[in-house]
């Protein structure tokens, strides 16, 4: 069976990811969204307070990735889940986004914008 290569066409078709900015979001969430690219799904889980045993061998309980502000803080948690899941997110996850006020298009943009300049998966057969 042959295997067709059609990753330079869509390049050709579709825009650069550096002619493609994300002209819709203020430049503090596409900081936000730049800055997620860093974080790992363990941010996304709350920080516990460590007991007492705990801070004593492994010290104080580190401060938590979380932003102060409820709606960039829900840009983070999407842009953390894009990074990591690409186009493949959970239903939970668009509503959080939606209910934090961000727009249908404005949520698809920051997606977008994210699997565009993502690394190609690439498979290990041949």
């Amino acid at each position: 069976m042959a295997f067709i290569d059609f990753s330079d066409a869509a390049l050709q078709v579709l825009p650069n990811p550096v002619d493609y900015p994300l002209s819709s979001l203020t430049e503090m969430e596409q900081r936000i969204v730049a800055l997620a690219r860093a974080d790992g799904l363990q941010s996304l889980k709350p920080v516990r307070k460590r007991g007492w045993l705990a801070r004593l061998i492994l010290g104080p309980t580190p401060p938590s990735p979380m932003l102060a502000n409820e709606q960039m803080e829900a840009l983070r948690r999407l842009a953390v889940r894009a990074w990591h899941h690409g186009y493949t997110l959970s239903a939970s996850a668009l509503a959080e986004a939606r209910e934090a006020g961000y727009s249908d298009a404005k949520i698809g943009a920051v997606i977008d914008a994210i699997g565009r300049s993502r690394e190609p998966f690439r498979s290990i057969a041949a």
